[in-house]
């Protein structure tokens, strides 16, 4: 257990990791990019979507869900106030 947190926070097992990512990417990619195969583009246009997805949530839609439920929490407090009752959990 120790030696499991001691490497992580140990810098070189993050450089170790990205290395070992990188070399596994260069050997998974390269001969389809030689072969002209469109399995490269394919997972860059999921991996773009789904980092664009990502951001326009939590940029636009999140705050907006946020403000929602402040407003559903406060409407929900104010009628327990009024009618008793409440969040029994």
């Amino acid at each position: 257990m120790a030696s499991t947190i001691a490497k992580l926070f140990n810098p070189a097992f993050y450089t170790q990791t990205a290395g070992y990512v990188v070399q596994r990417a260069h050997n998974y990619y390269h001969p389809l990019m030689r072969q002209n195969k469109a399995t490269p583009l394919f997972h860059a246009m999921v991996g773009i979507s789904a980092i664009m997805y990502t951001a326009t949530y939590y940029a636009r839609v999140y705050p907006d869900q946020q403000k929602l439920r402040a407003i559903k929490k406060q409407a929900l407090e104010e009628y327990y106030e009024k009618h008793g009752g409440g969040d029994h959990h």
